[in-house]
């Protein structure tokens, strides 16, 4: 399907609603336990107060008392559960209005079949609807969307320390439309943000313990092996601190229960096979360390010094152990978080923003683009020779001659070649053309600009029309070829 149609649309964005769907389902959750705390408390101090009649009744008031206020606190947190739920079914509510709101934009097409070929079957339903590309709400509707994948984009990729910079786009946006707000989940990729950030590049394990620790149920049904990778972390932390005891004694806690097979299930042996792994290259780490301790005098681990004696520097596996302390392991932390959380809440691990760019690009891309530095927001700042790294040597004579570009005193504009969304594209296969001018074009009455052979198509196998007419692909509008007009593209 080469058109937007409104199933399109549909099957494109049906993402947006599993997460509120599964918000509403822990919330719930969280709702039982709530209730069945507040239910066996009560019971249990219910019970206290009948099993001693002969308690004075100062005390059984008091009891009473603090019976109410333990109810009462357990209304303000029912409630605030209760306000949780409506807010996320307003949500699905909004995106399910909002994708309603094209209906409107829809044009009806007959379904067109090739008589050539009549036995081949189109890939738009004879139910679906075409989206009239010309009205002017359709198009401020595609401009909400666009803000909304960059609001996504930002928020999940937010660098700043003072604030997260999708947020403050997203409220500047949602002064003129309030309803904005409703169709991202703003706080559930904001606090993702701070936790990957606070992995990656703040080396903290205090957020991601917190989340672990209230997503445990859910994340032990996915069998998630984020826990053992948090312990891993910590346990390199503490040897990275010189903390040597800390660490041995953290491990035998924490991490010797992994080497155990009865901790896997069976359909765990990868996440087994790999934690084996690590914990082999710990207890070496171990040895290197206490090697070190008792050439030093000390079993302590001496900062940069420990990897620096002719005695560590010179055995076949320094390189390997040394290893084991660089930040690789906080990305591996970070990429596990991440997995995590996209299994945990149905949703990609590529940026929606991403999805849409490599569309876009994958039907422009050639073989002739490459990596044009002076297309550039950073043109000011660009070195003025072509980046030979920047695609494969074996095609370079093939690629980026910009010659006739500079001999017309222009700019390469083309989006594939921007150094922006070059690499985007890098692994995108290439669109099917030869120029980007359409052959023999020409232009309808309304407007449109389209090659003869897409017209006269339309017209052979729209059986309705008359001969001599001609239709417009996206609008359905009838023309008398008479009326139509070639043009020459400058």
């Amino acid at each position: 399907m080469s058109e937007a149609t409104l199933n399109f649309h549909i099957q494109a964005r049906s993402e947006q609603f599993r997460v509120p769907t599964e918000l509403i389902r822990a919330n719930f959750k969280s709702i039982q336990r709530l209730i069945e705390k507040q239910k066996k408390s009560m019971s249990d101090d219910i019970g206290k107060i009948k099993k001693n009649p002969n308690l004075p009744p100062a005390i059984k008031l008091e009891m009473v008392r603090k019976l109410i206020k333990g109810f009462e606190l357990f209304e303000k947190r029912l409630q605030a559960f209760i306000n949780k739920d409506e807010d996320y079914q307003s949500r699905i509510e909004a995106r399910f209005d909002n994708l309603n709101e094209i209906k409107a934009f829809t044009v009806t097409r007959p379904v067109q079949i090739d008589p050539e070929n009549k036995d081949q079957r189109t890939e738009v339903s004879s139910n679906d609807m075409f989206l009239d590309l010309h009205n002017n709400n359709l198009l401020n509707w595609y401009r909400d969307q666009t803000n909304l994948l960059l609001v996504d984009y930002l928020t999940k990729t937010n660098t700043r320390s003072d604030g997260n910079i999708g947020i403050m786009l997203l409220q500047s946006l949602a002064t003129q439309n309030p309803r904005l707000l409703k169709l991202v989940d703003y706080d559930l990729f904001d606090n993702f943000n701070k936790v990957h950030s606070s992995i990656v590049r703040h080396h903290n394990l205090a957020p991601i313990v917190a989340w672990f620790n209230e997503n445990r149920n859910a994340l032990k049904k996915i069998n998630s092996n984020l826990e053992f990778e948090i312990n891993y972390c910590k346990f390199l932390s503490l040897i990275e601190n010189e903390e040597i005891n800390e660490a041995i004694k953290f491990s035998q806690e924490n991490l010797s229960l992994y080497g155990n097979e009865e901790k896997y299930q069976v359909i765990d042996q990868v996440n087994r096979k790999s934690n084996l792994t690590k914990l082999k290259e710990i207890g070496g780490l171990l040895i290197y360390v206490a090697i070190n301790g008792t050439t030093s005098g000390s079993f302590s681990l001496p900062g940069a010094s420990f990897f620096s004696s002719s005695l560590m520097t010179n055995t076949p596996r320094y390189s390997e152990y040394r290893k084991l302390l660089s930040a690789e392991r906080w990305e591996n932390l970070g990429r596990c978080f991440i997995e995590n959380f996209t299994q945990l809440y149905g949703i990609s691990q590529n940026f929606p923003l991403f999805v849409y760019l490599s569309a876009g690009m994958a039907s422009l891309k050639t073989k002739s683009c490459y990596c044009n530095l002076s297309n550039s927001i950073f043109y000011d700042n660009a070195p003025k020779k072509m980046d030979s790294k920047a695609f494969d040597p074996d095609s370079l004579q093939y690629r980026g001659p910009n010659h006739y570009y500079d001999l017309l005193g222009k700019i390469n504009h083309c989006p594939v070649c921007s150094p922006e969304l070059f690499q985007l594209a890098r692994n995108l296969p290439y669109a099917e053309l030869i120029t980007n001018i359409f052959n023999n074009p020409f232009m309808l009455p309304n407007g449109n600009i389209y090659p003869f052979e897409k017209l006269a198509s339309g017209r052979r196998y729209g059986d309705s029309s008359p001969v001599g007419v001609v239709v417009d692909p996206l609008t359905n509008q009838e023309f008398h070829v008479d009326q139509c007009h070639r043009v020459y593209p400058a």
